[in-house]
């Protein structure tokens, strides 16, 4: 049997010009891209 590891599809997310661009500069500043601060968002807002 072939147990191959899933991938898992991309979620995707549309943003308004205003919502990408605070994305954007949280994503700046956080030294990420926009993939990686919307992901680590979600699990934050998770945990909390």
């Amino acid at each position: 049997m072939n147990h191959r590891k899933k991938r898992k599809l991309p979620l995707p997310i549309y943003l308004d010009e205003f919502e990408r661009q605070k994305l954007e500069t949280i994503a700046e500043s956080w030294g990420v891209n926009l993939s990686n601060t919307v992901k680590r968002l979600i699990r934050e807002k998770l945990i909390k």
